[in-house]
């Protein structure tokens, strides 16, 4: 994943989380334009950072750096349904997409 990419979550994280930038900065501890600078490139992001940014917006590391982090919910259901069904129901499945 491109830092690019990484940045823009951040700001789909946040916006998720009904946070502005200066409301998730502050209550991360740090000034006001922080959440902003990191967004922007400008700061680097330490990897404890990145924590607390998903902690305080109640967001899981694994929907964060999932492929598509906006159906991650959708996926995640869909792949628990597959799993429990039998083998037979899984290849009809399966043959039924490939049509």
């Amino acid at each position: 994943m491109e830092i690019k990419e990484i940045l823009s979550r951040i700001g789909y994280v946040r916006n998720t989380a009904n946070l502005s930038a200066r409301e998730l900065s502050l209550r991360m501890g740090m000034s006001a334009q922080y959440v902003a600078q990191v967004e922007s490139g400008r700061i680097v992001l330490t990897m404890e950072k990145l924590l607390q940014i998903l902690q305080i917006c109640n967001f899981s590391i694994e929907r964060f750096f999932s492929p598509n982090i906006a159906d991650y919910n959708v996926d995640i259901e869909l792949e628990n349904l597959i799993h429990s069904l039998p083998t037979d129901k899984k290849k009809n499945i399966i043959e039924f997409i490939k049509k």
